[in-house]
């Protein structure tokens, strides 16, 4: 959520579902204006600045194109279910006009594209597509990891996963167990490969062509390093002497290569579940359910990352698309969901799986007005705390 920006109020979807599809209805028959819809947004966005959910919000933006939305739907010309309806998107997308930070005090301004001369860059061209409605999984072939099956997976978790492939099975679709035998390598080689990339890619950013620039004057040496300082956080600084440490002479043989060729042998194994006839893969997101912000902090970046993208980050080292889906709430009343995995390039097959299980189970709505009164609720019985305490 830190990442994320207001930008957009206008697109046109024809998939439109969940709790859209109400708003989307109150448009049409004129019980709420697309102005006053984005006006209760940007209200419940300022309520809940404490959250630090928003970096950007494009308040006049947004409200201009609500107005003309309005326009069209009076004039019946609305261009489809989603128009007039807020979107917030992450602060990694680049949108036409609005500033891109990724979060980050040292990316400001910096201006993102394609580049022909990144050989990472998949230069294939894009082709729009529409999600269809999936009927029949009869014809699927779902694939479960065996070695997701960790001994640190919650039962509730462990017990949702068995549910969501009984379901699979019951529609008529073929449900195995499946390897991927270099699963458990995967968080310590994302470490490596990772830190030395993070490392290689920010030594550009001295405040010298590239973002930050601090106001030190004294000497060149003195305005790289308070550029660096004020521009990266404590993780990615960490991670810039970590990834240094790994391409030394000394330790590149053993860190750095020894890390692209155990990420090969993660692609492999994918490569080998996908052409053995299985189409998509269905593990959890997660060991557990969403932790509570207090038990979040308690622990550093790099062991919550050890502890808690066990089963994400072998699709990032694999290179292959992949959605989480959220399908009940846990005791405690927390979000659980499941992730599906999908072959290379084939985001519509993996999506239009993912969207037929969310119509299935029906994750519940969280009731977003409630939730902010307690939290709100909270937040001032900290400040008090806070107060009494001075």
């Amino acid at each position: 959520m830190q990442g994320t920006q207001v930008r957009a109020l206008v697109r046109e979807d024809p998939t439109c579902h969940g709790a859209a599809k109400p708003v989307s209805a109150a448009l049409k028959q004129g019980q709420v204006t697309p102005t006053e819809l984005c006006q209760r947004c940007l209200s419940l966005i300022k309520k809940t600045k404490f959250l630090n959910a928003y970096i950007t919000v494009s308040e006049e933006v947004a409200l201009k194109q609500a107005e003309e939305s309005e326009k069209r739907y009076k004039k019946g010309l609305s261009l489809g279910d989603l128009d007039g309806i807020p979107v917030a998107v992450k602060d990694n997308f680049s949108t036409a006009g609005i500033e891109t930070t990724c979060a980050s005090n040292m990316l400001k301004g910096i201006l993102a594209g394609h580049d022909p001369k990144d050989s990472t860059t998949i230069q294939d061209p894009v082709k729009p597509f529409t999600l269809p409605t999936l009927t029949d999984v009869s014809k699927l072939c779902i694939g479960i990891p065996k070695e997701y099956l960790t001994p640190e997976l919650s039962s509730e978790v462990r017990s949702l996963w068995s549910k969501a492939a009984n379901l699979f099975e019951s529609e008529g679709a073929k449900v195995i167990e499946v390897s991927l035998p270099h699963t458990s390598y995967s968080i310590v080689c994302y470490h490596v490969l990772c830190t030395s990339e993070v490392a290689s890619n920010m030594a550009r950013f001295d405040g010298l062509e590239y973002g930050h620039r601090c106001d030190t004057d004294v000497s060149t040496e003195a305005m790289y390093a308070a550029t660096r300082r004020e521009g990266f956080n404590d993780v990615v600084r960490e991670r810039i002497l970590s990834g240094n440490f790994f391409v030394l002479k000394e330790n590149y043989e053993n860190y750095f290569v020894k890390a692209q060729k155990v990420r090969r042998l993660i692609a492999r194994d994918f490569v080998n579940v996908f052409n053995s006839g299985v189409d998509v893969l269905l593990t959890p997101t997660t060991l557990s359910e969403a932790v509570p912000h207090t038990e979040f902090i308690r622990e550093d970046n790099r062991t919550r990352s050890a502890q808690g993208d066990i089963f994400t980050q072998a699709v990032n080292m694999a290179g292959l698309p992949a959605v989480s889906v959220p399908m009940a709430l846990s005791s405690q009343g927390l979000p659980i969901g499941l992730q599906f995995i999908g072959r290379a390039f084939c985001d519509q097959q993996l999506l239009t799986v993912a969207k037929w299980f969310e119509k299935r189970v029906q994750f519940p709505v969280i009731q977003l007005q409630e939730l902010m009164d307690d939290c709100s609720s909270i937040f001032e019985n900290e400040k008090l705390a806070s107060v009494s305490l001075k």
